[in-house]
């Protein structure tokens, strides 16, 4: 797109051509509308100053009638003379029914022979000063202001005296007049409302616009990867509304990418570690099969003993392994939902302590179990919490040196059995103490231990089915301690 059409493109000039559109057209309704009540001003006007007239003709021949009828030239006379006067009058001398007698007007094309005597009435009677239009004779349905008089002789009602004030000639002059009158209003309003109207308009778009450019601006920046670009309002009105919502949602964003990012990173150690550790057991396994198979007549009982269980023990290992990033990737992705279930945590607890004893025995280290045989039931399902105890468990004895000494300890609470698995061990830098529950996440200082990473990751998964946390607390060279709480079976 061109500079030229954003421009005319933009916002602000769409904004602007409705507004002097709207102008436009205000204007115009406002010169019609001004045209028309100047024409009834004029018209109600004109009624009130000459309103008079027919009293004042009748008051100059009185008496109209003689012997039943009328003084047609004494009344033409007058009619003539009251129209010298006024131009713009025609003059008729109606009966009681409103039937025309006799009439004087500018040429002979009176058309109707009788005027409604409605509005002549409410003329008499009016009590306001409103418009009272009546018959026009010359131009039947185009009622005229008009001024009329009752005829009253021997007391008695003869006719009325009806006087047209806005003649044919005096409206046809008057349109030319008025058209003339609209014409110079017209351009004269228009252009003082265009001028007028679209400097404060432009402005005042100008004004809302420009806070809405920022939002645009702040918008294509963002979308041109500057995620830390935000919106400087002062929490007034809709437009500050929105530039609070882009922040808001911009600052979501960039903590999701943060997160992307960061999870990304996390996935490529983890590919590297993975590699590494299914690389490791992978290339014992080939190379003492190998051996075997190469040295089948020359090596001893004894060593091929020896090598078969290096080889059962990398292929233990690589199972482990295996075993944990399925199991992760399943607890991840909402795959497997616990089934909880009334157990005896106490003996779950000596089951697992048991499982480990050799283990723990062979690098001299002692496992402990402190717990009270009448604890109650807690509800979890047995084949995850058990997996729990057995994750925490090697891990602990997997960083503790000879003569160090694992604790595990059940205690009784109000809302569930607390468990705390503690040991002498190495312990955990304070900087690692966060990220010890992440998914892929291995120690700096691990010492050469065998570890996926997983386990802990696994751990908190399980916990976070039964909705219990777990804390973790410790020292370098002075150990470490769990603590998770599972809930109490509930009696039905």
């Amino acid at each position: 797109m061109t500079k030229r059409n954003k421009i005319f493109n933009s916002l602000y000039w769409k904004v602007s051509g409705i507004f002097l559109a709207f102008t436009v057209l205000l204007t115009l309704i406002f010169i019609l509308i001004s045209v028309k009540f100047s024409a009834d001003y004029n018209e109600e006007a004109q009624q009130k100053i000459n309103g008079e007239i027919a009293i004042g003709a009748i008051n100059e021949v009185t008496p109209i009638f003689v012997d039943g009828k009328v003084k047609k030239e004494a009344i033409h006379v007058l009619m003539h003379s009251a129209m010298a006067v006024h131009p713009s009058i025609e003059v008729y001398l109606l009966d009681t029914e409103g039937n025309i007698i006799t009439y004087v007007v500018p040429t002979k094309d009176v058309k109707s022979e009788k005027v409604d005597l409605g509005p002549i009435k409410q003329f008499l009677n009016r009590s306001n000063d409103r418009i009272i239009r009546g018959d026009d004779p010359r131009n039947p349905g185009s009622p005229k202001i008009f001024s009329a008089a009752e005829i009253i002789e021997e007391n008695q009602l003869k006719g009325y005296m009806y006087i047209v004030l806005a003649s044919n000639q005096y409206t046809s002059v008057m349109a030319s007049l008025q058209n003339s009158f609209i014409l110079k209003l017209g351009v004269r309003s228009l252009l003082v409302a265009l001028l007028l109207t679209s400097l404060l308009g432009l402005l005042a778009i100008w004004i809302i616009t420009r806070n809405l450019n920022k939002i645009i601006n702040a918008v294509r920046s963002f979308k041109e990867g500057n995620h830390s670009v935000r919106i400087q309002h002062n929490n007034k009105g809709e437009l500050d509304n929105m530039a609070e919502t882009f922040n808001t949602m911009a600052q979501t964003i960039e903590q999701n990418i943060i997160q992307l990012k960061s999870v990304e990173t996390l996935r490529k150690e983890l590919i590297a570690n993975v590699s590494h550790d299914l690389r490791s057991p992978i290339a014992s396994i080939q190379g003492f099969a190998e051996t075997i198979l190469l040295k089948d007549d020359n090596i001893t009982d004894e060593e091929r003993t020896k090598y078969l269980n290096i080889i059962l023990q990398n292929s233990e290992n690589l199972s482990k392994l295996v075993n944990d990033l399925f199991e992760l990737s399943k607890l991840e992705s909402n795959a497997q939902s616990i089934q909880p279930e009334p157990v005896q945590v106490a003996e779950l607890v000596q089951d697992v302590a048991d499982k480990f004893q050799l283990i723990a025995k062979e690098k001299n280290i002692s496992i402990n179990t402190i717990y009270s045989k009448s604890l109650p039931l807690v509800y979890a399902d047995i084949q995850m919490t058990d997996r729990v105890f057995q994750n925490i468990l090697d891990n602990a004895i997997k960083y503790c040196n000879a003569n160090d000494v694992v604790t595990i300890e059940l205690e009784l609470q109000t809302d569930g059995i607390l468990v705390k698995i503690a040991d002498t061990g190495k312990g955990i830098a304070e900087d690692e103490l966060p990220n010890i529950f992440t998914r892929y996440y291995k120690g700096k200082k691990t010492n050469g231990a065998n570890s996926t990473g997983l386990g802990l990751a696994i751990v908190k998964k399980i916990l976070d089915l039964h909705q219990s946390s777990i804390k973790v607390y410790s020292q370098l060279n002075k150990g470490t301690r769990f603590e998770f709480k599972l809930p109490l079976y509930q009696v039905a």
